[in-house]
C-alpha cells in the first residue's frame, strides 16, 4: 500500500533549488519512498535534538532525503533535500 507524501515547505525550497536532472532523480526517489515504505528499512539519523526526533535519510544519488516515517498514518514527511556535504551541518 502506498504511503502518502507530504512535502514540507523547506524541501519544497530545496527542491526549487535543484537544477532539473537532479530534480527528477530525487522526486523518482521520493515517489519510490511513498510506494515502498512499508517494506523498506528506514535509516534513523542519531543525536539529534528532540524536535527532530525519528528523522531517516534516503539516499538520490549525492543528495539526501530527510523524512518522517508515520506507519499508522500511513505517510511521510519530507523535511529536507540537500546535497551529503551541506545537509547534516545545519541540523
Amino acid at each position: 500500500m502506498a504511503y502518502r507524501v507530504i512535502v514540507l515547505p523547506a524541501a519544497e525550497a530545496d527542491l526549487e533549488q535543484l537544477d532539473s536532472a537532479v530534480r527528477r532523480k530525487v522526486l523518482r526517489r521520493i515517489l519510490w519512498l511513498g510506494e515502498n515504505a512499508s517494506q523498506m528499512i528506514h535509516h534513523r539519523l542519531a543525536n539529534l535534538p528532540d524536535d527532530l526526533h525519528g528523522l531517516s535519510r534516503l539516499r538520490a544519488g549525492d543528495h539526501r532525503i530527510l523524512y518522517w516515517i508515520y506507519p499508522q498514518r500511513k505517510h511521510v514527511k519530507i523535511y529536507r533535500i540537500q546535497h551529503r556535504r551541506e545537509v547534516y551541518r545545519k541540523l
